[in-house]
């Protein structure tokens, strides 16, 4: 499988491109990913995907260390989570779901429930598959209980997935990559709403994450949603010590929502 070529190199999968990032390191190998992008000619490459990268590489040095070293547990239930997919999933959805069970305090049950209510969006929508908008969208429409309670259970055994979040959009189905990209559009506008509810450090994807939850409500509504989920995904990142708010706390969070 050809991915794409990074300098003199060229990926035949998406794990071996993850392992050159792990082993170049992650600001050094988004800056040449970012380069090989405007190089693809004709080659379809979604729509935000340089921004999405860039968020990496601007990211403050502390949360990104937390968000990282919690990487491979955020995925471990990846392999798990896919035995009971009944659609297709986007790397990224699938990834994220996973992540709300990398403390051990979210139930597999309220994972699969999610992943129902996602794929019954998904095939409203009229969608090939469960984009992370998507998921996203259908924790909001679950989550019931936003009220704090520190918790402490058993991460999963670590079962990292073979994928690279850097080549899992190159490899997307380009119908199914447009059907993201309509959502990912409406992500964009709503962002700065997002944001402006927040006072406290939190990785940028995580914002882009959190302005889903403006999405087929009114305004008031999704603030107030926006303002809950903010409030207990900090509370979360400083149960675990990070930084600020990452991918893995934000989903532990909505997870918790849910139960």
């Amino acid at each position: 499988m050809h991915i794409l070529p990074v300098k003199d190199k060229d990926f035949c999968s998406s794990w071996c491109l993850e392992k050159y990032k792990r082993e170049k390191g992650d600001r050094k190998f988004f800056k040449e990913i970012r380069e090989a992008l405007k190089e693809m000619g004709d080659r379809w490459v979604p729509k935000y995907a340089d921004e999405y990268m860039r968020m990496c590489t601007v990211c403050n040095k502390n949360l990104f260390e937390d968000c990282h070293n919690s990487l491979d547990v955020a995925g471990s239930m990846v392999n798990t989570l896919t035995e009971t997919e009944g659609i297709h999933w986007c790397c990224h959805a699938h990834f994220n779901l996973s992540a709300s069970l990398s403390d051990g305090t979210v139930s597999l049950e309220t994972a699969r429930k999610v992943q129902k209510h996602a794929e019954d969006l998904a095939k409203k929508y009229g969608h090939k598959g469960v984009t992370p908008i998507t998921l996203n969208i259908a924790f909001s429409e679950l989550a019931q209980n936003f009220t704090y309670e520190k918790k402490s259970g058993k991460p999963p055994e670590l079962n990292v997935p073979e994928m690279s979040h850097a080549a899992a959009c190159l490899l997307c189905n380009p119908e199914f990559g447009a059907q993201c990209e309509g959502q990912v559009e409406e992500e964009f506008r709503l962002v700065g709403k997002a944001k402006s509810r927040l006072k406290t450090l939190w990785c940028q994807h995580c914002i882009q994450a959190l302005s889903n939850l403006l999405m087929n409500r009114s305004e008031e509504e999704g603030f107030q949603l926006v303002d809950e989920v903010a409030t207990l995904a900090e509370k979360v990142a400083e149960e675990r010590g990070h930084a600020g708010v990452v991918t893995a706390d934000l989903f532990v969070a909505l997870g918790r929502a849910v139960e």
